[in-house]
């Protein structure tokens, strides 16, 4: 019984996320975690802020989901899911799966959409080292991806610039002043 207790005293818990740093031993495409330092706080926060941290660093990311081999995938341009970004609260160490292509209906977290799609864009895999309410892209052009840059500030500009945002505008506006006197003549 002694024996059995002075083993079961050199065991020690290993943490499936990347909390204590040595579950990347167990997967070979997850990268090993590297510790990150944020910038220096800003003196004045505002409720439009995009994330700063972790800054952009070019990193070859695996794919979550492979390309079934042998088809042919076209480059593609990602949907916008959506012109705000998310204020998600992530958890230190937990790796999480970015949604890249916006067909996603669990955005911003990718649910394999992009696999039964003509999409080659793939989730991002990430973590961070710091608990708390980070700011993830919800546009899908964000060159700090899975972060927010700032780049949805320019779609809105460009789509409400292009044909279709235009047209759309001004649909919606014709839509509700017909709806409006349809029931105005209704009602006299």
């Amino acid at each position: 019984m002694s024996q059995i207790l002075q083993k079961a005293a050199k065991y020690r818990t290993v943490s499936t996320i990347l909390q204590h740093g040595e579950a990347h031993l167990r997967d070979p495409y997850t990268l090993p975690p590297e510790i990150i330092t944020p910038p220096t706080p800003r003196k004045e926060r505002k409720p439009d802020d995009i994330t700063d941290f972790p800054q952009q660093k070019q990193v070859l990311l695996p794919e979550s989901i492979p390309y079934p081999e042998g088809k042919y995938r076209p480059a593609s341009v990602p949907y916008v899911a959506g012109f705000y970004p998310y204020n998600c609260y992530l958890q230190k160490g937990k790796i999480y799966q970015w949604c890249s292509c916006g067909i996603s209906q669990a955005n911003p977290w990718c649910d394999g959409m992009c696999n039964a799609s003509a999409t080659r864009n793939r989730p991002i895999k990430f973590n961070v080292d710091t608990s708390g309410y980070y700011k993830l892209c919800n546009c899908k052009s964000s060159a700090n991806a899975p972060f927010c840059n700032g780049t949805h500030r320019q779609v809105i500009r460009q789509y409400h610039a292009g044909y279709r945002g235009f047209y759309e505008l001004w649909g919606w506006a014709a839509f509700m002043g017909t709806t409006g006197f349809m029931i105005w003549n209704f009602h006299n």
